[in-house]
């Protein structure tokens, strides 16, 4: 009680929306508050002018669940994130909801030995591992479907945190007899293709997602993946023939331009490199994306989910055929009409 009283007069201030500042109440009525930045200068506000909020004690801040602080509001939130960033874990609880901050850096957190200490609820600890196996327990438990959704804006791991999740669901659905064992991988196999045909680059995103995606994955009375179905919504139609400068068209795109040298179903097709194309001479990097190799892991999915050698060729086919036709030029004849 001594160290929480110590710390009452902590707070936030915030004069304009969105900016918060650390502050101490000096003096406070129902009208005025005299508050101490930490500038060091003291002035009075009008409540009405300013929003306040006292802050949680530094014992506390840490917490793994924000529902335990005892202030839960929008600045208390935000610096309970950045004291648990600063403290190597980017996952955090509200209740039911995973809040995760995109560490932008690889972190040993993800393999295998972490995965199976979450069975069982053995570990209980934020992650987004735990958030898949507690929905698979219900699914199992009480014969009701589960639905997690992944939402945030460009940038913060939207795309990770579903093959995350996929991950899970795979592994615990799995039939190690070997029966259904092609399911989960052509599950997981998914990726790369709507990836290569649904991703690019941004200003804030090299692999961000241009459209919604709405995955049901099917399991049997007995808990093993049966089947699954993806849904795609809103794709961005638009970043075919425009992008802003500094991003990239759609990854495929760049990936038949990086192998059409050493692939022989790709010579065909009149591709060159991608800087020749109107599509996509814009930008044609993309920090940590290799688009041959890529192309290479892109065409191995299309094989194993069910795509044979002529279908590939057909889909290439019209990739490029956009490439080329993105390069004609119309005008106008002395009849007016287009040529």
């Amino acid at each position: 009680m001594a160290l929480y009283s110590a710390e009452s007069s902590r707070g936030w201030v915030s004069f304009k929306d969105g900016v918060w500042e650390e502050c101490d109440v000096t003096t406070s009525s129902e009208t005025h508050l005299t508050l101490r930045l930490k500038s060091g200068s003291t002035e009075q506000y009008d409540r009405k002018k300013i929003l306040f909020c006292y802050r949680n004690p530094s014992a506390v801040e840490s917490a793994d669940d924000f529902l335990t602080l005892p202030n839960l509001d929008e600045p208390n939130i935000l610096h309970s994130l950045r004291v648990r960033y600063w403290g190597g874990h980017v996952y955090s609880y509200t209740g039911p909801i995973l809040i995760a901050v995109n560490p932008w850096r690889p972190m040993d957190i993800y393999n295998l030995q972490v995965m199976e200490s979450f069975k069982n609820e053995g570990n209980r600890k934020p992650h987004i591992f735990g958030l898949a196996h507690k929905a698979y327990r219900e699914l199992i438990a009480h014969r009701k479907n589960q639905c997690i959704l992944i939402s945030g804006e460009s940038g913060s791991g939207k795309t990770e945190s579903t093959k995350y999740v996929l991950q899970v669901l795979t592994a615990a659905g799995e039939n190690r007899t070997g029966a259904t064992a092609s399911i989960e991988q052509q599950v997981m196999l998914t990726n790369p293709v709507l990836e290569a045909f649904g991703n690019a680059k941004t200003l804030r995103n090299d692999n961000s997602s241009r459209f919604g995606k709405w995955i049901n994955v099917h399991f049997d009375r007995k808990g093993t993946i049966a089947g699954a179905e993806i849904k795609t919504y809103l794709l961005e139609k638009s970043r075919v023939n425009y992008q802003t400068a500094g991003e990239r068209n759609y990854h495929i795109f760049y990936q038949v331009c990086g192998a059409s040298s050493s692939q022989k179903m790709l010579q065909d097709l009149g591709l060159a490199e991608a800087t020749v194309f109107k599509f996509t001479k814009t930008c044609t990097t993309a920090n940590g994306i290799d688009d041959a190799p890529s192309f290479d892991r892109t065409k191995q999915a299309l094989h194993f989910i069910g795509f044979d050698a002529q279908s590939q060729q057909s889909i290439f086919a019209a990739v490029s055929a956009v490439l080329h036709v993105g390069n004609l030029t119309i005008s106008e004849n002395s009849e007016g009409n287009a040529v």
